[in-house]
């Protein structure tokens, strides 16, 4: 069984192999007639897209950890401010007026049974 994958695998290399040579003889012949000005520019504009692609996925890169950096000191800065500000610290040591207490209502709670019909 082993053999048979290297055999598949060694023919799939060799005919890609092949396609990539015949690839090249047409485009190395494309080239031959075409004129050395149009080549320069083509020659000049894969440089640069060989030259730009990684700096742009570079920059994208540091931006994006950048971003993730400050977004983590923004979270951990809001988490302690509302650690700060929660409802048991804010009227712990608090003195109660007495209009504050004018303005609380006295909520009757009644219990009721239920009864199995009902449901």
């Amino acid at each position: 069984m082993k053999n048979s994958n290297k055999q598949y695998l060694y023919s799939v290399l060799r005919q890609a192999w092949h396609e990539l040579g015949g690839l090249w003889s047409h485009v190395s012949a494309m080239l031959m007639r075409t004129p050395l000005p149009r080549v320069l520019i083509l020659c000049v504009g894969l440089a640069l897209v060989i030259t730009l692609v990684p700096l742009i996925l570079t920059l994208f890169v540091i931006f994006m950890l950048i971003k993730l950096i400050l977004l983590a000191m923004v979270m951990n800065v809001r988490g302690k401010q509302s650690a700060e500000t929660s409802f048991s610290s804010r009227y712990r040591n608090r003195e109660w007026s007495t209009s504050e207490a004018e303005d609380a209502q006295l909520v009757r709670i009644e219990q009721t049974t239920t009864r199995n019909k009902d449901r």
